[in-house]
């Protein structure tokens, strides 16, 4: 695992509990929860997206470890995000039920 890569997967870890787990709901019911991410700087060659599925991996991997089961996972990209318009914005619906 790069520098970069362990970085990601710490801010991944840091996200999932501080803003994502206090979200999500385990009352047995299908729920939903949004992710908003950006593409890395530079990245703007032909290549896996390392950062976000990094990131995203992570949140998902959590979401298993405490119990949900992932049922569906939404994505959607946005051109000419960010303060100089110059990354990719994702937008990530994950569609989940908490299994007892």
């Amino acid at each position: 695992m790069g520098i970069f890569t362990k970085s990601q997967k710490n801010l991944s870890d840091s996200i999932y509990i501080k803003k994502v787990k206090p979200l999500l709901k385990n009352d047995g019911l299908k729920h939903v929860v949004m992710i908003n991410s950006f593409s890395k700087w530079i990245d703007q060659n032909f290549n896996a997206e390392d950062k976000y599925t990094t990131q995203i991996d992570g949140i998902l991997s959590s979401m298993q470890n405490d119990g949900y089961e992932i049922l569906d996972v939404k994505f959607d990209s946005l051109q000419n995000q960010g303060l100089l318009k110059d990354m990719e914005g994702f937008h990530t619906l994950i569609i989940y039920v908490f299994v007892p």
